[in-house]
């Protein structure tokens, strides 16, 4: 069976984050990155379903990126996320098994801090 290099992964989620984002890129990243460490999982993609404005699109995008991240974990493969049933399957799925929740907390976490420092170096 094939190891899985989380580590990679994230920086390629990273990556596309930032690829996809605009100037404000990095904002965006900062404040979603504080509402998951502080708050969860389920809180930081409540926050991203809140942004209005320029940074609706931003939003929408990360948030894309974030399902895609899950569904790179065997377990989650096969499961169709997208912004109608998100909020449910996290809270279903995600949510109520405390050593995945922990999993994707610090796959998001490490995916938005190497999204972070990535649109910094690129000066968005």
């Amino acid at each position: 069976m094939k190891q899985l290099n989380l580590d990679q992964l994230t920086a390629q989620y990273a990556q596309k984050i930032v690829a996809d984002g605009k100037a404000d890129i990095e904002n965006l990243i900062t404040k979603s990155l504080g509402v998951l460490q502080e708050q969860g999982v389920y809180a930081c993609l409540l926050f991203l379903f809140s942004r209005t404005g320029n940074e609706k699109s931003l939003a929408e995008k990360t948030r894309s990126h974030l399902y895609d991240l899950l569904k790179a974990l065997p377990v989650f493969a096969d499961k169709e996320i997208t912004d109608q049933n998100a909020l449910q399957f996290f809270a279903d799925t995600v949510c109520n098994d405390l050593d995945t929740l922990l999993l994707v907390k610090e796959m998001y976490e490490q995916a938005l801090i190497y999204a972070r420092y990535g649109a910094k170096a690129e000066g968005k």
